[in-house]
């Protein structure tokens, strides 16, 4: 499906060209936030499997304006790490501070019982800097779960934008090397080798074999935050193994052990799939939901590198969620956004809307692990 992905690709670049970043969907009323910005990968893709230089060079300067937008301003934050260096994360913030149009009535309604006008302003802001990460909602963004009004996602730096954003700097050194504009990779590679360290420095857990995200004391972030290890959310989500996906964390064969280890501990991954949290909070982003994107990203970290076991396993994450795909589609029909892993078959719950049906990236994974690791015919497929 080429030219299906290369005309979601463009319709991106042109949003990117109109507005300067991804909208968070392609109407009017989300023009106040992102998207995650995995559209360099999408690129990337394509131009891996068709070779197209046209498409490279068109995207090429819309994703340098979408790296802007991620790099300046509100979404950048300064930490300096326990040996004084200043590191350059990144965070969601989206740029609004009223009821989501598409939600008017939730986040009033959400928002009832504060009184202080600015302190419900903050509130939307929130809840539209939630949107903006994908994950809405979880309680990894709440200070006190599950109570949503205390929702502070803009003072989180999460693991999983910050290994998008590196996958973004990775992925623009390439494309541009391949245009021959020499200059622009050496500068984007210098910069993904500076995010990777800051991605070790503030993140990496070594202890849990994880990646956590870190809460900023000040999230004005006007002037630069003094790392603690207090700081950082030791609950177990499963961003917290993203990272993975990167080429420069699945290359490191010790890593990739110690990560694959921690993740079969972990209590993620269940008899369907990997649980987006462990935490059952009645929120859609929280256990037992499971997401297709995340199963994809862990399996293709765990499958790409180069180890065996670790292959192993991310085959039996991709068997677990085809057979839970399978067995679902089977007895409603449909394919679902959301999967509840404990119980095969079972589509997820929770949130504030009805589970829907469709649905692009829980077909897209299950189409992409037949295509890896083909139809396990020495297993039974069924529940």
């Amino acid at each position: 499906m080429h030219e299906t992905a290369k005309a979601i690709v463009t319709n991106l670049i042109y949003l990117i060209e109109e507005y300067g970043y991804v909208l968070n969907g392609a109407r009017a009323y989300y023009t106040n936030r992102s998207q995650p910005p995995l559209l360099s990968a999408m690129v990337h893709a394509i131009y891996s499997r068709t070779g197209d230089m046209q498409l490279v060079r068109k995207s090429l300067p819309a994703l340098l304006k979408e790296y802007h937008f991620w790099n300046s301003g509100i979404h950048k934050v300064t930490i300096q790490d326990a040996q004084s260096c200043n590191h350059t994360l990144n965070r969601y913030y989206a740029m609004w501070n009223k009821p989501r149009p598409e939600s008017s009535t939730i986040d009033t309604k959400s928002a009832s019982n504060i009184s202080n006008v600015s302190e419900k302003q903050h509130f939307y802001r929130e809840v539209a800097s939630s949107a903006e990460s994908g994950w809405d909602f979880s309680t990894r963004w709440m200070r006190n779960p599950p109570d949503l009004t205390t929702l502070a996602t803009t003072s989180i730096l999460p693991v999983d934008l910050n290994a998008y954003i590196l996958r973004m700097e990775l992925d623009i050194a390439f494309l541009a090397k391949v245009t021959g504009d020499n200059g622009t990779a050496e500068h984007f590679l210098k910069a993904s080798q500076a995010r990777k360290e800051a991605i070790k420095s503030v993140f990496w857990n070594a202890e849990m074999g994880q990646w956590l995200d870190y809460w900023l004391n000040d999230s004005t972030c006007q002037e630069p935050q003094t790392w603690e290890a207090c700081n950082r959310n030791q609950n177990v989500f499963a961003s917290n193994f993203i990272p993975l996906w990167i080429e420069s964390f699945h290359s490191d064969k010790s890593l990739v052990k110690k990560v694959m280890e921690s993740l079969k501990k972990s209590g993620l991954l269940r008899a369907a799939g990997i649980a987006t949290s462990l935490t059952d909070s009645g929120e859609q982003w929280d256990f037992p939901n499971g997401w297709a994107p995340l199963q994809h990203m862990i399996v293709e970290g765990l499958g790409r590198s180069e180890s065996k076991k670790a292959r192993s396993v991310a085959e039996d994450i991709a068997v677990r969620w085809i057979r839970t795909n399978y067995v679902g589609y089977k007895k409603t029909g449909t394919m679902h956004e959301k999967y509840d892993v404990e119980k095969c078959g079972e589509f997820g719950g929770g949130g504030e809307y009805a589970p829907q049906t469709g649905f692009g990236w829980s077909n897209g994974v299950v189409l992409a692990f037949l295509e890896e690791f083909g139809w396990p015919q020495d297993r039974k497929i069924g529940c």
